[in-house]
C-alpha cells in the first residue's frame, strides 16, 4: 500500500457552528478519552487488514476541534501512529483548532507530542457576520488567538476564512483580509460559503443577505491580489502560502494520493476504493471498522479526477505526467473543450501545463463538470 498521509477525525466541539457540515459534536466532552482509545483500535486492526510499508509523511487532525481536547488524549493516537505504521522524521503534523481553546501552555504540549503546524478557524473578523454564521467567537477573540500563538513559538500557522457570508460587503471582507494578514500568516485558505438546505443557517439559501455572483467574485479578486502583496503564493484556488508552506497533507489529496484515516465520519481512499467511516458517534463506537460508504474507482473514475484535481492546482495539468500517471493522453481527452476554454479566456498554457484562469477559476465547477 502507497498510502503515506493520514488524516484523524476528532469529533468534539464546545459548540457546533450553524455552517458547519462535518461529524461534530458538542456536549460529548466527557466522552473524548474513550475515543481516543477507540480510534486507537481502529489504526491497529486497520493496519492489520492492510499493512503499510512506509512511515508517514503528513498527518492531519481535523475535526470538530482537536485543539479543544486534552493533548494527551491526541498523545494516544500519536503514539499509536509512531509505532505503526511510523512517523517520518521530517513529516508535516497540523492539528487544527479555534482561538478560544488555544493556549500556550496547550501549544507546548501539542509540539512535545509532534504537532509542527496549527491550523487555525478564523472566518471572518468582522463581529456581525460571525455571529451570522452561528460562530462562538467574536473578531476580538480570534485576533487574541493569533496573538497567543505567536506568543508560544507557532511560526507555521495557518489561518482560515470563509466569504460569501450573509450582510457580508467588499468593504468589510477587505477589512478582514487586512487585519488577517497583518499577522503575516504562513499560510491562508478562503472558501466561499456553500449554502446548502442541511445547513442551520439563520438565513436560508437565496436569501438576498448573501452577496450575488459580482460581488462574491469581486471578493475573490481581492482575495488573490492582497495575498500576492503580502507575499502569499496562490498554489491552489483556495489555499495561499508563503514559499515552502504550502499544505503537504492537502497537496496528497489534490495530487489524487492514497491516504489512510481514522475517526467517526473519515474518509480514506486505498487500494483503489475510497470509503468513509461511519458518521454516527455512537455508531461508529459500536462498529468502527463498518464503512458508511463506499466506491471503487474505475480507471474512467481515476482519469476525471486526475482532471479534476490537477486543475484545481496553480501548476495545473501537464500532459506528459498525465500520460505517464494515467496510460491516457489529455490532449485527445478534452480536445473538444480545450479550444473553447482557450480562446474565451478561461484557460491557459503555463510552463507546458494547462491550467484555468482567474477568470476559468470563478466558474470552475461548470468547467469541471464538462470536462470530466
Amino acid at each position: 500500500m502507497t498510502a503515506r498521509s493520514a488524516y484523524i477525525h476528532i469529533p468534539f466541539c464546545s459548540h457546533k457552528c450553524d455552517f458547519c457540515d462535518f461529524a461534530a459534536f458538542a456536549g460529548l466532552d466527557h466522552m473524548s478519552e474513550a475515543y481516543c482509545k477507540t480510534v486507537v483500535q481502529e489504526i491497529d486492526e486497520r493496519l492489520d487488514q492492510n499493512p503499510v510499508g512506509l512511515p508517514l509523511k503528513t498527518i492531519f487532525y481535523g475535526g470538530g476541534t482537536p485543539g479543544y481536547i486534552d493533548p494527551a488524549e491526541l498523545n494516544l493516537i500519536h503514539t499509536k501512529l509512531k509505532e505503526r505504521p511510523g512517523v517520518a522524521e521530517d513529516a508535516e503534523v497540523t492539528l487544527e483548532t479555534t482561538p478560544m481553546t488555544l493556549t500556550q501552555e496547550k501549544v507546548h504540549q501539542w509540539f512535545s507530542i509532534g504537532i509542527n503546524r496549527i491550523s487555525m478557524g478564523i472566518e471572518s473578523l468582522q463581529d456581525s457576520e460571525l455571529k451570522a454564521i452561528g460562530r462562538d467567537h467574536d473578531s476580538r477573540t480570534a485576533m487574541d488567538g493569533i496573538k497567543r500563538a505567536r506568543a508560544a513559538g507557532v511560526k507555521n500557522i495557518a489561518l482560515d476564512l470563509i466569504y460569501g457570508l450573509p450582510g457580508q460587503t467588499l468593504i468589510s471582507w477587505e477589512d478582514t483580509l487586512d487585519k488577517l494578514l497583518s499577522f503575516d500568516p504562513a499560510h491562508v485558505s478562503a472558501y466561499g460559503l456553500s449554502i446548502t438546505g442541511s445547513l442551520k443557517l439563520h438565513y436560508p439559501p437565496g436569501s438576498d443577505a448573501y452577496p450575488d455572483d459580482e460581488l462574491f467574485a469581486s471578493m475573490y479578486d481581492s482575495l488573490i491580489d492582497k495575498c500576492a502583496q503580502n507575499g502569499l503564493i496562490q498554489y491552489e484556488i483556495s489555499n495561499f502560502a508563503k514559499p515552502g508552506h504550502e499544505s503537504r497533507h492537502n497537496l496528497c489529496y489534490w495530487r489524487n494520493e492514497e491516504y489512510l484515516a481514522f475517526g467517526v465520519g473519515a474518509h480514506r481512499y486505498l487500494n483503489g476504493v475510497r470509503s468513509a467511516n461511519l458518521r454516527s458517534f455512537n455508531r461508529y463506537m459500536r462498529d468502527y471498522l463498518s464503512d458508511e460508504s463506499s466506491e471503487t474507482i474505475d480507471q474512467e473514475r481515476l482519469v476525471s479526477d486526475g482532471i479534476m484535481l490537477g486543475l484545481r492546482l496553480r501548476t495545473g495539468l501537464n500532459p506528459h505526467e498525465f500520460k505517464r500517471r494515467y496510460g491516457v493522453d489529455l490532449m485527445d481527452r478534452i480536445a473538444d473543450k480545450l479550444p473553447m476554454l482557450v480562446d474565451n479566456g478561461l484557460a491557459e498554457w503555463e510552463a507546458g501545463a494547462l491550467r484555468l484562469t482567474r477568470k476559468g477559476i470563478l466558474i470552475s465547477n461548470t468547467i469541471l463538470a464538462e470536462l470530466i
